[in-house]
């Protein structure tokens, strides 16, 4: 296996247990998300932070490993560089991060119903399944 290949599979896995909580329980999956984000990685400044290195860390993996040409490998690339400038904006300005993702979870749990948030979930989980089977049979 190559590194496209684990990238892809990796990515799929992620966005399964993402997205399959979401799927049987919405509001208690966003409400969970809501507490245990911002709890853990923003509740202050330098969590936050620290939350923008993990991201650069990742985005230096995804745009310096060699994942050859293709649309994959291109898409993979343009990933890493709206992670990096996720990178920068955490380090940069964490209060209006903490401030953005607030009002995302507020709109998301406020204004957005349950059947369209599971089918969301729903499809997060194909994309995930489609993502797997890219990395293990197509590549």
């Amino acid at each position: 296996m190559d590194a496209l290949a684990i990238i892809c599979i990796v990515v799929g896995i992620g966005s399964i247990v993402e997205n399959l909580p979401l799927a049987y329980a919405p509001i208690t999956t966003l409400r969970f998300f809501n507490r245990f984000f911002n709890r853990v990685f923003l509740s202050t400044n330098a969590r936050c932070r620290a939350l923008g290195v993990v991201s650069a860390t990742v985005a230096m993996a995804l745009l310096l490993l060699p994942f050859g040409d293709g649309p994959l490998a291109g898409f993979l690339h343009a990933v890493g560089w709206l992670a990096a400038a996720e990178a920068l904006w955490f380090c940069v300005l964490p209060d209006s991060v903490r401030r953005v993702v607030n009002a995302i979870y507020s709109f998301l749990e406020n204004s957005i119903p349950a059947p369209v948030l599971r089918v969301f979930g729903v499809l997060g989980v194909l994309a995930g399944l489609a993502f797997i089977y890219v990395g293990v049979s197509v590549i």
